[in-house]
């Protein structure tokens, strides 16, 4: 799923899609870029192992570093102040409802502005 959505923001780019007037659809891409990279990060977790264990650590610790509200945020991630049965759930509900649904908002938001903007974008 990364290397397609890769591979279509690399057409997107070459073809030049990005200029006016289209340049909100670019944003709308590339938030669709970090949605899909959040839920390989958040499908991560789910097996339950030790790569999952350290990989998740690292990433909630990166994100407890984040100036003001890092702490909170980690916090709210983890569930408590150690990886848990609580972050377990959490991060499933991320990957299963939560972005999901953000994602398909997205798409239609997307899918909307490619037909207003008149169809995909040709060759430059």
């Amino acid at each position: 799923m990364v290397l397609s959505v890769f591979l279509h923001m690399s057409r997107v780019f070459y073809h030049g899609a990005y200029k006016p007037p289209r340049e909100f659809n670019w944003v709308v891409g590339v938030m669709l870029l970090q949605f899909t990279l959040l839920l390989s990060f958040t499908g991560y977790l789910l097996p339950w192992d030790q790569l999952a264990l350290w990989a998740v650590t690292v990433g909630t610790n990166m994100m407890g570093y984040t100036p003001v509200f890092g702490n909170q945020v980690r916090f709210v991630l983890l569930g408590t102040k150690e990886i848990g049965t609580e972050t377990l759930l959490r991060w499933y509900v991320l990957h299963v409802l939560m972005l999901p649904f953000v994602v398909v908002i997205f798409m239609a938001i997307h899918f909307w502005r490619v037909r207003k903007d008149g169809g995909i974008s040709g060759p430059l």
